[in-house]
């Protein structure tokens, strides 16, 4: 039997509602040898993913909801792990994946590929805008980022970032799992491919089955307004 099942209509309460974004950062939307976009360069042309991402964070800043960023960095004493981290794991480890200097020291961080992307920073960097300490895997469990929902008695959250499959869709199930409604939104993120198939179309699926919502960005934006408008 195919399951075509959707739920109804996840509805927004402006007060209630936060954008929360993943790894917005350099390593995943700036092509340098050795990154991280180097996996997904094609999935973010193909679905204007940058353009979309800026319009979900000038829309939720404009109207006022909560932005919460979930950002990925590792320093030097992580490198003392030794447990295996997985396959992504350790191809990440021998790019140096976002890796910064120490957690007090910024020297070197800007514009590294750990630095926030550029073109986001306007809204990332606002004053009002959540960065929350990093996720040092795929999901929240390291990070401070449910907590910050729950203080800030959020209750529904619309989710974009450019790894779809992995670190987004993580943090999805976590916060799912923590009681969140969550919508996603398919043409704000990107996925890489290896030899099994399409990382993009795995999320997709798995969205479909997960998620509250799955919209495209210009649904995103007009619910948000219709919320704000309703309030």
């Amino acid at each position: 039997m195919l399951f075509t099942h959707r739920n109804p209509e996840m509805e927004l309460d402006h007060k209630r509602t936060a954008l929360v974004l993943v790894d917005m950062q350099n390593e995943f939307f700036e092509g340098k040898t050795g990154t991280y976009y180097d996996l997904i360069a094609d999935s973010l042309k193909e679905r204007n993913v940058i353009s979309h991402t800026e319009q979900l964070l000038k829309t939720a800043q404009e109207l006022g909801y909560f932005i919460l960023h979930s950002p990925h960095w590792y320093y030097p004493t992580d490198l003392q792990w030794t447990v295996p981290g997985g396959a992504i794991a350790h191809y990440l480890g021998g790019i140096g994946f976002c890796g910064r200097k120490d957690p007090v020291d910024l020297e070197g961080f800007a514009h590294s590929r750990a630095d926030y992307y550029q073109p986001f920073k306007k809204y990332l960097m606002d004053g009002r805008t959540c960065n929350t300490s990093p996720h040092k895997h795929f999901g929240t469990m390291a990070n401070d980022m449910v907590k910050q929902l729950r203080m800030r008695k959020v209750e529904k959250v619309i989710m974009a970032g450019p790894a779809a499959n992995i670190c987004l869709e993580s943090h999805m199930r976590d916060l799912i799992e923590a009681g969140f409604e969550v919508a996603m939104v398919r043409d704000a993120v990107a996925g890489p491919k290896n030899e099994e198939g399409d990382g993009y179309v795995a999320a997709m699926v798995n969205y479909r089955f997960m998620a509250n919502a799955l919209w495209t960005t210009e649904e995103a934006v007009n619910k948000m307004k219709a919320a704000v408008t309703a309030a």
